[in-house]
């Protein structure tokens, strides 16, 4: 239960993030939205996965 509490909203900031990311890199390079992308999208992951060690 206490799981559940952080992956239903990680999944649904990704949800969010996703698209955010893809329009960015639409208005301006692939480079850019790849960027944007790794700096959103990698550290809640990464304090996730920290959070479950």
């Amino acid at each position: 239960m206490g799981l559940g509490i952080i992956v239903v909203p990680l999944f649904f900031y990704l949800a969010l993030v996703a698209p955010l990311c893809v329009k960015v890199a639409e208005k301006t390079t692939e480079r850019t939205g790849w960027l944007m992308a790794a700096g959103l999208v990698v550290p809640p992951v990464a304090l996730f996965i920290a959070l479950l060690i």
